[in-house]
């Protein structure tokens, strides 16, 4: 775990203008591959979708195949997916193996690598040595329950990359959570405009006006390294289901009932059924005098009770800890988590092939279970936009994409100007990003003289 830093990064950036084409480039996006797709950690998948010795999960990136596959009890592995003889792929999805079979010629390998069988070897006249034999590994590392890989033989250890993202996050414990859904859906826009849109949140008064209802919508944003983090800017509670709103006379003990319930009904997660039930008692249990931190901290304890009471064990969060941590989290390059004591939501994102102009956008929730009462669930192809196979709040999001996507490559756009309060995780993955690619950071953004 890294050093904990008491002071997070500042907030606050200096206005920038960014250009368009690491959106719109076709050069760009090939270019994406050698120098950040090839270089970088990324997330592969979860621990829990590979629980057996023998199970695979194929991960894919642009052009790269990746077996991923738990080769002890404790231990994970990857390979590049591609046979030793002639490059055919050696699985696809997910399932079990005791040995990777190559259903061309019948080469094989056992979970640790090593070729078990060549069809005719000694026609080879002694030339396949071991060395040549064996499947390629990539690195892998661990972190949150979730498994990342890395092209790169070279690359620093996982730890290093992630910073002070275990300090932050893991007091949240999420590798003890579960998938409660998983689904995934083609985007008509770059992956990193979707990755974008979910690490600002001057959107959202827009975009989501139901959100200030119960709480303050203004969120800012701050540079953490290689990372990025949004914090409500609110009074301290502020937040769905916390925060208050002074032009609505709502009794303060009813507004987390209000604002849980409607992330339930409108995110299906960033909350669980104990803390609706929790907030549902809160006027029950409160005075009618009672301060909003007050509530907060009687929403927890309540919550906490319901959920031991299931089977449900929490992790023990500082409360200082928890005021400071921030409600979102962007993994660089392209790995968003919204995490909480019991659940979180996640996003990843990633290029369509070579195409600038689409990308693949993976949306999951993680909730904590009563042992072995998690649901199972796989991954689902979810492609239509408008009706029910995805949350209000998220389809409100999709509908910016496509469109902002078509207006970046308008000839008339000569800078983009992201908000340097509200949307500064945005310059800053802009600005790392520029790093991997030898490029030039986003440029100041000077008053106009005269």
């Amino acid at each position: 775990m890294n050093t904990p830093n008491p002071h997070l990064s500042g907030a606050i950036e200096a206005p920038v203008a960014m250009g368009t084409a690491p959106y719109i480039s076709p050069d760009y996006a090939r270019e994406e591959k050698e120098r950040l797709w090839l270089k970088v950690w990324q997330v592969a998948c979860r621990e829990e979708e590979i629980p057996k010795v023998g199970d695979y999960y194929t991960y894919e990136i642009l052009d790269q195949s990746v077996i991923v596959t738990r080769t002890a009890e404790d231990e994970f592995t990857a390979y590049h997916n591609a046979c030793r003889h002639r490059g055919r792929r050696l699985t696809k999805g997910c399932g079990h193996a005791t040995h990777f079979h190559c259903p061309y010629h019948g080469w094989q390998w056992s979970l640790s690598g090593e070729n078990t069988h060549v069809l005719d070897r000694e026609d080879w006249s002694g030339a396949l040595d071991e060395a040549r034999l064996r499947l390629r590994q990539v690195k892998t590392g661990r972190w949150g329950g979730f498994v990342f890989v890395n092209f790169d033989p070279d690359c620093v250890r996982l730890e290093e990359f992630l910073q002070e993202v275990p300090y932050w996050l893991g007091a949240f414990e999420t590798d003890k959570m579960r998938y409660k859904w998983r689904q995934w859906l083609r985007m008509d826009c770059n992956w990193k405009v979707a990755v974008e849109a979910f690490i600002e949140g001057y959107h959202a008064t827009t975009t989501h006006p139901q959100i200030s209802r119960y709480g303050s919508s203004k969120v800012g944003s701050s540079s953490e390294g290689l990372h990025g983090r949004l914090f409500q800017m609110g009074a301290a509670g502020g937040g769905i289901g916390t925060g208050v709103n002074a032009k609505d006379e709502i009794d303060i003990r009813e507004i987390p009932y209000l604002g849980l319930k409607q992330a339930q009904e409108t995110v299906w997660s960033n909350t669980s059924d104990t803390f609706v039930e929790a907030a549902r008692l809160l006027p029950e249990l409160l005075p009618e005098d009672v301060s909003s931190i007050e509530v907060s901290m009687k929403l927890m304890e309540v919550a906490c009770q319901l959920d031991a009471e299931r089977g449900v064990e929490w992790p023990k969060v500082d409360p200082q800890h928890m005021a400071l941590v921030g409600i979102n989290w962007h993994l660089f390059p392209n790995t968003v988590l919204l995490p909480n004591v019991t659940f979180c939501l996640g996003f990843r994102m990633r290029p369509d092939g070579f195409n600038p102009d689409s990308s693949i956008m993976e949306v999951f929730a993680l909730e904590r279970y009563p042992e072995g009462q998690e649901p199972k669930t796989e991954w689902e192809h979810k492609p239509d936009q408008t009706g029910d196979s995805w949350p209000l709040l998220i389809k409100q999001d999709f509908r910016n994409l496509a469109e902002q996507q078509a207006g970046m490559h308008s000839v008339s756009l000569d800078g983009l100007t992201p908000n340097p309060v509200q949307e500064a995780g945005v310059i800053n993955f802009q600005r790392n990003l520029a790093a991997y690619m030898d490029r030039e950071p986003p440029a100041l953004l000077l008053p106009a003289e005269g």
